[in-house]
Protein backbone atom coordinates (compact mmCIF):
# COMPACT_ATOMS: atom_id res chain seq x y z
CA UNK A 1 0.00 0.00 0.00
CA UNK A 2 2.84 2.39 0.91
CA UNK A 3 3.62 2.14 -3.80
CA UNK A 4 0.31 3.82 -3.87
CA UNK A 5 0.25 6.12 -1.08
CA UNK A 6 3.37 7.63 -3.07
CA UNK A 7 1.29 8.07 -6.22
CA UNK A 8 -1.38 10.03 -4.40
CA UNK A 9 1.06 12.46 -2.82
CA UNK A 10 0.16 16.43 -2.84
CA UNK A 11 2.71 17.19 -5.01
CA UNK A 12 0.99 15.03 -8.20
CA UNK A 13 -1.87 17.21 -10.28
CA UNK A 14 -5.29 14.83 -10.92
CA UNK A 15 -3.62 14.46 -14.55
CA UNK A 16 -0.49 12.28 -13.32
CA UNK A 17 -2.26 10.59 -10.77
CA UNK A 18 -4.67 9.36 -13.12
CA UNK A 19 -2.06 8.52 -15.39
CA UNK A 20 -0.32 6.70 -12.88
CA UNK A 21 -3.34 4.27 -12.16
CA UNK A 22 -3.86 3.71 -15.76
CA UNK A 23 -0.20 2.57 -16.12
CA UNK A 24 -0.83 0.14 -13.29
CA UNK A 25 -3.77 -1.18 -14.79
CA UNK A 26 -2.43 -1.38 -17.83
CA UNK A 27 0.55 -3.58 -16.53
CA UNK A 28 -1.59 -5.61 -14.43
CA UNK A 29 -4.20 -7.00 -17.33
CA UNK A 30 -1.09 -7.30 -19.53
CA UNK A 31 0.71 -9.35 -17.05
CA UNK A 32 -2.66 -11.73 -16.47
CA UNK A 33 -2.82 -12.11 -20.75
CA UNK A 34 1.00 -13.10 -20.83
CA UNK A 35 0.45 -15.35 -17.92
CA UNK A 36 1.45 -19.00 -19.36
CA UNK A 37 -1.75 -20.84 -20.16
CA UNK A 38 -2.00 -24.77 -18.86
CA UNK A 39 -4.25 -25.45 -21.10
CA UNK A 40 -4.82 -23.05 -24.56
CA UNK A 41 -8.03 -24.38 -25.38
CA UNK A 42 -9.64 -24.48 -21.91
CA UNK A 43 -9.89 -28.22 -21.98
CA UNK A 44 -10.06 -30.05 -18.89
CA UNK A 45 -9.07 -33.58 -17.94
CA UNK A 46 -9.02 -35.92 -15.04
CA UNK A 47 -6.63 -38.77 -14.09
CA UNK A 48 -7.89 -42.23 -13.94
CA UNK A 49 -7.37 -44.52 -11.28
CA UNK A 50 -6.29 -47.00 -12.84
CA UNK A 51 -4.58 -47.97 -16.39
CA UNK A 52 -6.48 -51.32 -16.94
CA UNK A 53 -10.05 -51.98 -16.72
CA UNK A 54 -11.03 -54.56 -14.59
CA UNK A 55 -10.64 -57.23 -17.25
CA UNK A 56 -7.54 -56.45 -18.55
CA UNK A 57 -6.02 -55.88 -14.86
CA UNK A 58 -7.16 -59.70 -14.43
CA UNK A 59 -5.42 -60.89 -17.06
CA UNK A 60 -2.46 -58.82 -16.52
CA UNK A 61 -1.80 -60.67 -13.71
CA UNK A 62 -2.88 -64.39 -14.64
CA UNK A 63 0.01 -63.39 -17.84
CA UNK A 64 2.49 -62.41 -15.73
CA UNK A 65 2.29 -65.64 -13.39
CA UNK A 66 2.24 -67.78 -16.41
CA UNK A 67 5.56 -66.15 -17.76
CA UNK A 68 8.71 -66.90 -16.82
CA UNK A 69 11.03 -64.16 -15.23
CA UNK A 70 12.74 -63.81 -18.24
CA UNK A 71 10.42 -61.71 -19.83
CA UNK A 72 8.38 -57.86 -19.16
CA UNK A 73 4.90 -57.69 -20.27
CA UNK A 74 3.68 -53.94 -20.81
CA UNK A 75 0.26 -52.77 -21.46
CA UNK A 76 -1.11 -50.34 -23.70
CA UNK A 77 1.67 -50.07 -25.99
CA UNK A 78 1.21 -48.21 -29.44
CA UNK A 79 1.35 -50.13 -32.54
CA UNK A 80 3.44 -47.53 -33.84
CA UNK A 81 6.14 -48.00 -30.75
CA UNK A 82 6.42 -51.44 -31.94
CA UNK A 83 5.37 -51.24 -35.50
CA UNK A 84 6.45 -49.51 -38.61
CA UNK A 85 5.69 -48.75 -41.92
CA UNK A 86 8.46 -50.74 -44.40
CA UNK A 87 11.10 -48.31 -45.74
CA UNK A 88 10.11 -49.22 -49.60
CA UNK A 89 7.38 -46.86 -49.21
CA UNK A 90 6.90 -43.94 -50.77
CA UNK A 91 6.13 -41.11 -48.86
CA UNK A 92 2.27 -40.34 -49.27
CA UNK A 93 1.89 -44.22 -49.06
CA UNK A 94 4.50 -44.27 -45.73
CA UNK A 95 2.64 -41.68 -44.11
CA UNK A 96 -0.79 -43.39 -45.01
CA UNK A 97 0.33 -46.67 -43.53
CA UNK A 98 1.60 -44.82 -40.43
CA UNK A 99 -1.85 -42.99 -39.55
CA UNK A 100 -3.12 -46.38 -39.66
CA UNK A 101 -1.23 -47.39 -36.77
CA UNK A 102 -0.74 -44.60 -34.50
CA UNK A 103 -3.85 -44.57 -33.00
CA UNK A 104 -3.84 -48.17 -31.88
CA UNK A 105 -2.61 -49.84 -29.57
CA UNK A 106 -1.60 -53.23 -28.14
CA UNK A 107 -3.20 -54.47 -25.20
CA UNK A 108 0.05 -56.18 -24.03
CA UNK A 109 3.68 -56.88 -25.65
CA UNK A 110 6.06 -58.82 -23.97
CA UNK A 111 9.76 -58.05 -23.97
CA UNK A 112 12.86 -60.23 -23.60
CA UNK A 113 14.17 -59.11 -20.20
CA UNK A 114 18.03 -58.93 -21.11
CA UNK A 115 16.91 -56.55 -23.75
CA UNK A 116 13.79 -55.42 -24.25
CA UNK A 117 13.71 -56.76 -27.46
CA UNK A 118 9.79 -57.44 -28.40
CA UNK A 119 8.81 -61.30 -28.70
CA UNK A 120 5.17 -60.89 -29.14
CA UNK A 121 1.93 -59.12 -28.59
CA UNK A 122 -1.30 -59.94 -27.13
CA UNK A 123 -5.11 -58.57 -27.66
CA UNK A 124 -7.13 -59.69 -25.15
CA UNK A 125 -10.88 -60.13 -26.90
CA UNK A 126 -13.75 -58.83 -25.24
CA UNK A 127 -17.41 -59.25 -26.95
CA UNK A 128 -16.88 -55.72 -28.27
CA UNK A 129 -14.78 -57.66 -30.61
CA UNK A 130 -17.31 -59.37 -32.34
CA UNK A 131 -18.98 -55.89 -33.84
CA UNK A 132 -18.06 -54.81 -37.74
CA UNK A 133 -15.90 -52.15 -36.97
CA UNK A 134 -13.72 -53.80 -34.18
CA UNK A 135 -13.25 -57.23 -36.12
CA UNK A 136 -11.94 -54.71 -39.25
CA UNK A 137 -9.45 -53.10 -37.06
CA UNK A 138 -8.82 -56.61 -35.60
CA UNK A 139 -7.94 -58.29 -39.05
CA UNK A 140 -5.95 -55.30 -39.51
CA UNK A 141 -3.55 -55.57 -36.55
CA UNK A 142 -3.64 -59.53 -37.62
CA UNK A 143 -2.12 -58.37 -41.30
CA UNK A 144 0.07 -55.58 -39.74
CA UNK A 145 1.63 -57.89 -37.20
CA UNK A 146 1.78 -61.13 -40.01
CA UNK A 147 4.00 -58.58 -42.39
CA UNK A 148 6.03 -57.95 -39.62
CA UNK A 149 6.50 -61.65 -39.05
CA UNK A 150 5.43 -60.34 -35.22
CA UNK A 151 3.83 -62.80 -33.20
CA UNK A 152 0.48 -62.11 -32.09
CA UNK A 153 -1.61 -63.97 -29.17
CA UNK A 154 -5.62 -63.27 -28.80
CA UNK A 155 -6.97 -64.43 -25.90
CA UNK A 156 -10.72 -64.57 -25.20
CA UNK A 157 -11.60 -62.37 -22.83
CA UNK A 158 -12.78 -64.50 -19.20
CA UNK A 159 -14.09 -64.61 -15.85
CA UNK A 160 -11.09 -66.77 -14.63
CA UNK A 161 -7.94 -67.88 -16.84
CA UNK A 162 -5.99 -70.66 -16.27
CA UNK A 163 -1.96 -70.20 -15.97
CA UNK A 164 -1.16 -73.30 -18.05
CA UNK A 165 -3.35 -72.79 -20.70
CA UNK A 166 -2.15 -69.26 -21.04
CA UNK A 167 1.54 -70.43 -20.71
CA UNK A 168 1.14 -73.37 -23.33
CA UNK A 169 -0.32 -71.14 -26.34
CA UNK A 170 2.51 -68.54 -25.97
CA UNK A 171 5.35 -71.08 -25.12
CA UNK A 172 3.87 -74.05 -27.70
CA UNK A 173 6.46 -75.34 -29.68
CA UNK A 174 4.68 -74.01 -33.06
CA UNK A 175 4.77 -70.34 -31.82
CA UNK A 176 8.52 -70.30 -31.36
Amino acid sequence: MEVLNIFFQPHLDAFTQKFVIFILIFFIVFAFFLKPKSNVLGLRYRSKETLLSNAEKSFFFVLKQSLSDDYEIFSKVRIADVLTPDRGLNSKNWRLAFNNISSKHFDYVLCDKKNLSVVAVIELDDKTHNQKKTMRRDAFVNDACHSANLKLFRFTCKSSYQIKSIRDTVFSSSNK
